[in-house]
């Protein structure tokens, strides 16, 4: 899977971390190179994703709200989607850029970002799911984890 992700600062418009208040989020990898951070874990669960040519900051998943009907979960496996699981739910397909994810504690490069979906919950609210898919034997053994995203135009 992918708990968390790093985008480049530059990245993300200014009006959109002032919005999403994501100023917290901000670290420097190194001297010269600023991300900011999404995890699963955050106290609000958030990605960036790029809806209708557009970019926004979208609540990951569902972390545990028991009143909604939304899987209580923050991730898709591409085979349900593909299988017409998630159909009930009307998905949208949506890139969520990313230059490194993490998972377990190791970070690694991605190129161009990563597969995802959309879906409304009952109030209307937009929910985003990272789509997986099964783990690389390269990405299994760096991250010790049987699924990994479905990343775009590459596999690790």
């Amino acid at each position: 899977m992918c708990a968390g992700l790093a985008v480049n600062w530059r990245d993300i418009p200014d009006h959109l971390i002032e919005e999403f208040s994501l100023q917290n989020r901000v670290v420097s990898r190194n001297e010269n190179e600023k991300e900011i951070r999404f995890l699963f874990r955050d106290p609000v669960a958030q990605l960036p994703v790029w809806v209708d040519d557009r970019l926004t900051i979208v609540e990951w998943g569902n972390r545990g709200n028991k009143e909604s009907r939304l899987p209580k979960t923050g991730w898709c496996r591409n085979e349900s989607l593909e299988a017409g699981k998630w159909n009930w739910l009307k998905p949208q397909p949506v890139i969520i850029p990313a230059c490194y994810g993490l998972e377990k504690g190791v970070w690694f490069q991605i190129k161009e970002g990563m597969s995802g979906i959309l879906v409304k919950d009952e109030k209307n609210i937009d929910h985003v799911y990272m789509l997986t898919t099964a783990a690389s034997h390269y990405y299994e053994v760096m991250t010790r984890h049987g699924r990994m995203p479905v990343l775009l135009g590459e596999v690790i």
